[in-house]
């Protein structure tokens, strides 16, 4: 049987490192962008990626169906019988975290997306969660909320609804403001970085272990269920930065505290369930990922 992913934030820093890793592992790949995207240069020269324009926003309740039963018969006719695979990375206004009404809208969005998912009878819905559904910011609200909302979507259907709650990803295509693209910058000009305390737990998962897990969870036919998505190694901020320097011989000063502390609240992960699924995973130590980068 045929093995399709159907993506959307495919221009992303996770979608386009899972799209590859997918393609690279025999999958058809559709990769769902907004008609008016900035962002599609990202990548057309992803060989073998179908890009495929919709804009969930523009569909009203009259045209949905309509419109989406076209684009089933037109791109997607030759999938139809295939083990499919939806992963819904896409979410506007990631930075604006405290932002109520746009993040909401994210979850209006997200609806119209995982009804479609369901027209197409999907195998598995992966939803991109993140560690912030622990906090209580807009942004983790919102997360939160289209989850909760989605199992109750699905509640009568034969489409597992795999909730990833992701930790901190870091890799060479992550945006350059990143906290690590930025230290890394830094570190190898030996130039001085104003930190916040960073006297806080926190976790680190390298992009090559993330694709390898979605991958894993794909092909494991993992059950429904909420995943903490995260590394084996959490420790302080601060520790990280350190070991970052070690790692790139830097010369550059680390000034802890030039800046605030975020307010947003930092959990622990817990990979119990993730090693369920996935018990012969390894992790890419941090150090060694640094220096990748």
């Amino acid at each position: 049987m045929k093995k399709v992913a159907i993506i959307t934030g495919v221009t992303s820093f996770l979608g386009k490192s899972t799209a590859k890793y997918l393609l690279s592992k025999g999958f058809i790949v559709f990769g769902i962008v907004r008609p008016d995207s900035t962002r599609k240069e990202n990548i057309k020269n992803i060989r073998g990626l179908n890009i495929i324009e919709i804009d969930f926003d523009t569909l009203t309740k009259d045209d949905f169906d309509e419109f989406i039963n076209a684009h089933s018969d037109k791109e997607f006719k030759d999938i139809k019988k295939a083990d499919i695979t939806f992963i819904h990375f896409a979410w506007g206004a990631t930075l604006d975290r405290s932002n109520f009404m746009m993040q909401m809208l994210n979850v209006d969005y997200s609806m119209k997306v995982l009804k479609f998912a369901k027209i197409m009878k999907v195998r598995r819905f992966i939803f991109a969660g993140s560690q912030a559904e622990y906090s209580d910011t807009a942004y983790g609200m919102a997360k939160k909320k289209f989850a909760d909302e989605a199992v109750k979507s699905l509640k009568d259907t034969d489409i597992n609804f795999i909730h990833f709650r992701i930790f901190s990803i870091y890799g060479k295509d992550d945006r350059e403001n990143s906290l690590i693209k930025e230290l890394v910058r830094c570190l190898r000009s030996n130039t001085n970085i104003d930190l916040s305390s960073c006297n806080y737990k926190w976790n680190f998962l390298f992009i090559d272990d993330f694709v390898s897990i979605v991958y894993g969870f794909i092909e494991n036919d993992a059950h429904a269920d909420t995943y903490d998505i995260a590394s084996d190694d959490t420790r302080l901020l601060k520790e990280y930065c350190i070991s970052a320097k070690e790692a790139l011989k830097s010369k550059a000063k680390l000034r802890f505290g030039a800046r605030l502390d975020s307010i947003e609240t930092f959990a622990i992960p817990n990979i119990r369930k993730l090693k369920s699924i996935m018990p012969d995973i390894t992790f890419t130590k941090f150090e060694k990922g640094i220096k990748t980068i």
